[in-house]
């Protein structure tokens, strides 16, 4: 029936729309690490973003509906059931649904460091020490054994803050150097700009002239 199958066209249609909008919210939400928007909205969990999953797994699921279409409508009635049968046949996993499962397990690896994971899973650490070696510029003011604010990019080239420590004064705007952590907190230290060499202009200048 074409109504039916309308229907069940704008169903799919409508979840790939709602996932795209939900990855979207996530991205935007998740801009500064830490944050309300980032907790609450973003839904993270470590560097997995809940939200950025559900709309990976409707815009995987919408998809393979559209694409599944000719195949889930039976003739004259709702959906079915595609794969053999079997005495749990009525659970088994229709095409729409695999292939959403698939796309969000896709989101979780794009944001989880496989390679970290491996190369320090045998030592321990707490979770600050991955960016010990990152760059990042300070934003609140760091006063000598207390605390600041530095704003940086993690491994995925997302933009985040985190609190920081260091040994000297550092004023806003210096271009810092996380060097270790300190009591679960970032270690940071400026970065020395390198200085140019003196000319032999001045070391010629008293020579007499031949």
């Amino acid at each position: 029936m074409l109504g039916l199958e309308a229907l069940f066209e704008s169903r799919f249609a409508l979840a790939v729309a709602c996932g795209l909008a939900l990855i979207v919210v996530a991205r935007w939400a998740s801009r500064v690490r830490g944050t309300k928007r980032d907790t609450w909205i973003a839904l993270r969990a470590g560097e997995v973003l809940l939200t950025e999953v559900l709309g990976a797994f409707f815009v995987g699921y919408g998809i393979g509906g559209l694409v599944a279409q000719p195949d889930v409508l039976g003739p004259g009635g709702p959906p079915t059931r595609i794969g053999p049968g079997g005495r749990f046949g009525g659970l088994a996993m229709n095409l729409p649904l695999a292939i959403g499962t698939v796309a969000a397990a896709i989101a979780v690896l794009t944001r989880v460091d496989l390679s970290n994971l491996m190369l320090r899973a045998g030592t321990p650490r707490n979770g600050m020490s991955m960016y010990v070696g990152y760059d990042a510029s300070v934003i609140a003011p760091i006063k000598a054994g207390g605390y600041g604010q530095i704003a940086m990019k993690d491994g995925l080239g997302y933009p985040l803050s985190a609190g920081a420590t260091a040994e000297t004064d550092i004023p806003q705007g210096t271009a810092v150097r996380v060097i270790g952590t300190k009591n679960l907190t970032l270690l940071v230290a400026p970065v020395e700009s390198p200085t140019e060499p003196m000319g032999s202009t001045g070391s010629t200048m008293g020579q007499p002239s031949t």
